[in-house]
């Protein structure tokens, strides 16, 4: 029998129902675009829908092609890794007749629906966070490919559509087709996996758990390498991060190998050292695993460029936002991915912090309580004395602006009579102390 299309599959989903029927799907609703029609996500050999059932959603992968033993190979990763899936793994079911079309099944894999952003999304959310886009590098290093590296078993895909990161943060792999095992060691590869992180001389004898050392590599570059310099999101094509099958082919004439080799992080520019020499390998077994390439890399620590750095100011000022505003949803509708001149690239590009002005320290109080318990504790005479010498400063100021400041005739007439006050307060004060001073001390 012909193999069913992407529109086959697409109009079969509309009704749940019947072409989910005798699973729990066929009590789900299936999500629809802006024009009603079922939501579909495209892949190399499988396209996925989203179905709701029951409170709960599910991610339902259909096959655009026959794969040999494809049931086989998932009953053998699900019974490998039923008791130690990792963190980074959803739960999936394989199911042999999951989807009828026109009276004849066909196979499905039901897994978990992730909410989240695929890698690149997310990368183009970030660019005016550093501190962000190493904290997810570091968790790619240290979580996900640490983990499958413990398995012993490779993803054989790893690329910016199969690597979702959640609101929370977390890291989450999908599309489990081509997955590597021990038990597999010795087949061809069902899938040679993205053109744009794979090795130039990956092949489908290369099949092992070394398949995943160059993808971990290039996901881990660009991530740090864009944390230092979000400008390098210029080579970003809907369809990378930043590297292409062409870099890798001839990294001498690549211009991001070019430019990342001038980055202000020193890790990234050994990284990129590392890179260049690893494509020139004739044989992909020959690329190191991320922990080994990293035994004698600096740690990150590129400062922020003036981009980076006024997103950070304007991050720290939204911190003081009250907890009842609105935040986004984890469940909002994906954006489309911006091209490298694209409204989110320029934004986070062009973003500049407010000014900032120095405030004024505050005016000291004339009724301070220490202030004035002081100056009532002062003779008279010392307390007329600090008048005089206060009202003598008044005088000088008078005349500093008398003489600093262009005035009118008017103005010229209240600076006089001003002065002629403070003269006249001086004098009564002089007047009142000879007078105290005679009857007080017999002068």
């Amino acid at each position: 029998m012909s193999w069913p299309r992407i529109t086959d599959f697409s109009e079969a989903v509309q009704n749940p129902r019947l072409c989910f029927k005798g699973t729990e799907l066929e009590a789900g609703t299936v999500a629809v675009n802006q024009r009603g029609m079922p939501l579909v996500f495209s892949g190399s050999f499988a396209c996925v829908y989203s179905v709701s059932v029951n409170g709960g959603a599910f991610a339902v992968r259909c096959f655009t092609r026959e794969v040999k033993d494809q049931q086989t190979r998932y009953n053998q990763l699900s019974d490998y890794l039923i008791n130690v899936l990792p963190p980074a793994f959803v739960h999936f079911e394989y199911l042999e007749d999951g989807i009828n079309l026109k009276g004849d099944w066909y196979p499905i894999v039901k897994m978990e629906w992730v909410e989240g952003e695929v890698l690149s999304a997310f990368v183009d959310s970030k660019l005016k966070e550093p501190d962000t886009l190493r904290r997810i590098a570091a968790q790619w290093r240290g979580g996900t490919t640490a983990s499958l590296r413990g398995l012993r078993i490779a993803h054989n895909d790893l690329q910016h559509g199969n690597v979702m990161v959640q609101a929370d943060g977390n890291i989450r792999l999908v599309d489990y087709d081509g997955m590597f095992l021990p038990q597999f060691r010795g087949e061809r590869s069902p899938e040679l996996g993205h053109k744009n992180y794979q090795h130039p001389q990956r092949s489908a004898t290369d099949y092992d758990d070394y398949v995943d050392n160059f993808p971990t590599l290039v996901i881990y570059l660009s991530l740090l390498a864009i944390a230092a310099d979000p400008k390098l999101w210029s080579f970003y094509n809907d369809d990378n991060l930043l590297f292409t099958g062409n870099d890798y082919a001839d990294p001498g004439s690549s211009a991001v190998f070019d430019r990342l080799k001038k980055s202000r992080d020193p890790a990234v520019v050994k990284l990129t050292e590392r890179l260049e020499e690893y494509c020139a390998l004739p044989d992909v077994k020959a690329v190191p695993d991320l922990e080994t390439i990293l035994q004698d890399i600096p740690p990150s620590t590129a400062p922020s460029s003036p981009a980076t750095a006024s997103a950070t100011k304007s991050a720290s000022a939204t911190k003081s936002v009250p907890s009842s505003a609105p935040r986004p949803s984890a469940a909002s509708s994906r954006p489309a991915a911006p091209t490298a001149t694209g409204p989110g690239y320029r934004q986070a590009l062009q973003a500049q912090p407010p000014a900032r002005t120095r405030p004024r320290p505050p005016a000291r109080q004339a009724s301070h309580p220490a202030l004035a318990a002081r100056s009532a504790a002062l003779p008279r005479s010392a307390r007329a004395s600090r008048m005089v010498a206060s009202k003598s400063a008044a005088v000088q100021r008078a005349m500093a602006r008398w003489t600093a400041t262009p005035l009118t005739r008017r103005d010229a007439l209240k600076v006089m009579l001003g002065v002629a006050a403070t003269v006249l307060i001086v004098i009564v004060v002089l007047v009142v102390l000879s007078v105290w001073a005679v009857a007080q001390l017999g002068w």
